[in-house]
């Protein structure tokens, strides 16, 4: 479980990281010091689309960050993730060139074992991230959509302004980190990563935010690969739906 601390520097993992507060990508992170604009773009859009589609009921105070944060007892978190359960339907965006596009995803999360399922993940937009390896762009293309399954944490602390108004943040990790399908008698595998860094941008997580029956989820891709052959996504994606 990972401790959370607005602003503040916390351990996750063997990395010292921030953990975002209440916008997704509070911190942008564009990797490698924003050489793929088609990421910065799509970044940027989620950044807009996360606060204008959680955050416009929600009221605000000027309470001082380290006082505002308070330790969930086990019912809370508990609490968190019941309020989370249910099925949801909605969208997962991605950019198409330079044009904002979407698919349609569905998924659910059960509280009794902490879990993300999606019986029908897309994948094949990912093509639009593969512009040179033939033999990735035909399986992620052609292989039609995915199982993916994950586990979904809750935060050990939270902001008492969010908290109190019932706006929940969790994590989500798939399964190994991985998805994995076979295509052609080739094996294949979609690469999860904990975080994305930049020194310039800060840190972006696989995180899951939910209010008033509304979840977003970040995926946070770093790579495809089928058979021998390999190539580097690096980029998250978001996904935004309802119960």
């Amino acid at each position: 479980m990972v401790n959370l601390k607005e602003y503040k520097k916390v351990s996750y993992g063997m990395q010292d990281s921030y953990i975002p507060g209440i916008y997704l990508i509070h911190n942008i992170n564009l990797k490698h010091d924003m050489k793929n604009l088609k990421n910065a773009i799509l970044i940027l859009f989620c950044s807009v689309l996360a606060a204008t589609t959680f955050t416009s009921c929600l009221s605000d105070d000027n309470n001082d960050n380290n006082s505002n944060i308070i330790t969930l007892t086990g019912a809370q978190r508990k609490q968190t993730l019941q309020a989370l359960e249910g099925d949801y339907s909605g969208y997962l965006y991605f950019y198409n060139d330079t044009k904002k596009d979407s698919v349609e995803v569905d998924w659910m999360v059960t509280a009794s074992d902490s879990t993300f399922t999606s019986l029908s993940f897309p994948i094949s937009f990912l093509q639009n991230y593969v512009s040179t390896n033939s033999a990735v762009k035909d399986a992620i293309t052609n292989a039609g959509r995915q199982t993916l399954i994950g586990a979904v944490n809750t935060y050990a602390q939270a902001s008492n302004t969010y908290w109190s108004q019932n706006y929940y943040f969790y994590l989500m990790t798939p399964a190994n980190k991985t998805l994995k399908f076979n295509y052609n008698g080739k094996a294949c595998e979609i690469t999860f990563a904990d975080y994305m860094a930049s020194s310039s941008y800060g840190y972006l997580y696989p995180q899951i935010q939910y209010y008033n029956k509304k979840s977003s989820i970040n995926f946070v891709i770093k790579s495809v690969k089928v058979g021998d052959d390999q190539i580097d996504v690096n980029t998250v994606f978001q996904a935004v739906g309802s119960k």
